[in-house]
């Protein structure tokens, strides 16, 4: 348990919760962890939830599908990383997205059932771990006005050029690696596979980039 505790309270999640708050949160809200093996869902689209997910190992897609089974990555969360707090939050609203493991991944839920925003006695552990969740979500709302600016480009040049722009200003590196592999960059900027591959490759050609599986160098 101090191992974890540990690593929790490097979480945006837990900023300013010492070990003893932290402790509270978890047993306040009936933290318990779950193992899922590659390629599971963790949350189903259309089904409301009431639990927020914390990824202790592996990774995970938040994903859009349409009516004929196409499907769109919104965002891929690694280690660390939160999801599900708006919804398990507000409770009333039915998921608009599913939650798909990429790899073996355990995640530690919180289950927010008997938790009401309305309440009148909530300790200051808790008013603090809520105001990190309101937080983090306000940081992913950015992230999602940054894929819909990626998406919106008219070729699929402009649309990976995009992306990987916003990448190494967020490294600070012309050398980076990203997050996905070919067919998940496929999905999360809205093309087919086939057509991505073939503009990566003439973009080398080109001399505007140079990659090696999901590492990339942009040359000016």
């Amino acid at each position: 348990m101090k191992e974890k505790i540990e690593f929790l309270k490097r979480l945006p999640l837990f900023f300013n919760l010492n070990d003893e708050e932290i402790l509270k949160v978890l047993k306040f809200f009936n933290g318990y962890e779950k193992k899922f093996s590659k390629n599971n869902f963790v949350f189903e689209i259309g089904k409301p939830i009431d639990k927020i997910g914390i990824i202790l190992s592996g990774e995970i897609n938040i994903i859009k599908e349409d009516y004929w089974g196409n499907r769109n990555i919104l965002n891929k969360f690694v280690k660390g990383n939160i999801f599900g707090e708006v919804f398990a939050i507000s409770k009333s609203l039915p998921l608009n997205i599913a939650v798909e493991t990429s790899c073996e991944t355990t995640i530690l839920f919180l289950d927010f059932s008997n938790f009401s925003l309305n309440s009148t006695c909530i300790d200051i552990e808790i008013n603090k771990f809520l105001s990190n969740i309101f937080a983090i979500s306000l940081k992913k709302n950015i992230l999602l006005t940054e894929k819909i600016e990626h998406i919106t480009k008219k070729s699929i040049r402009e649309k990976i050029l995009s992306y990987l722009s916003t990448m190494a200003l967020k490294k600070n590196s012309n050398n980076f690696d990203i997050p996905f592999d070919r067919q998940e960059l496929a999905d999360y900027l809205s093309v087919e596979r086939s057509a991505l591959s073939r503009e990566l490759s003439s973009m080398k050609k080109d001399g505007i980039i140079d990659y090696k599986k999901n590492n990339f160098i942009l040359h000016k």
